[in-house]
């Protein structure tokens, strides 16, 4: 008996040692009370708005985006994320320039999520370039991508990819 006590001992602690490590590789924690009444929206299919409020996992303080640079980069997502023929492809890009974003950028501390009177729904987050302002990208334009980069965003942050962190570093650029 005391073997098996023993092994669920390591059990439960490798699962709680492996829980931490993953919410510690998460690039954003969604986990607040205030989040419900949204998620319940989003899962309802209902008409509305709402803001889905995350924590950033990491404490850096970094500077607001300037405001030519992120003009850039807003002018030409669209055109960049569509060049992707595949829907996967295009949520990974909209992913990778969200951590992207948030390493070296202030990033609104919500994801904004309307869905329309005619079914339309757009997920999107805003790059700040002054404390009352910046611009808004839009990671997602169907539910099911919304509720698919919500739930990518919440799972250890994936290594970047090569392809896609250089196109994302060209919309920055001059």
């Amino acid at each position: 008996m005391p073997v098996i006590q023993r092994a669920c001992r390591y059990a439960v602690l490798g699962l709680a040692l492996i829980t931490s490590t993953v919410l510690a590789n998460s690039p954003v924690d969604f986990s607040t009370e205030q989040n419900k009444a949204c998620l319940k929206l989003i899962e309802q299919k209902t008409t509305g708005y709402c803001r889905l409020h995350f924590t950033h996992t990491s404490n850096a303080q970094l500077a607001f985006a300037a405001k030519d640079e992120a003009s850039r980069a807003f002018s030409r997502y669209l055109s960049a994320r569509s060049e992707f023929p595949t829907s996967f492809q295009q949520q990974e890009f909209a992913l990778q320039f969200f951590n992207y974003s948030l390493e070296r950028y202030r990033v609104r501390d919500s994801l904004n999520f309307i869905r329309s009177d005619d079914g339309s729904s757009r997920l999107s987050m805003t790059i700040l370039t002054s404390a009352s302002g910046g611009y808004a990208f839009t990671l997602a334009d169907t539910d099911t991508h919304a509720r698919q980069i919500i739930g990518a965003l919440q799972q250890p942050k994936a290594r970047s990819a090569t392809h896609y962190h250089r196109n994302i570093t060209k919309l920055f650029a001059q």
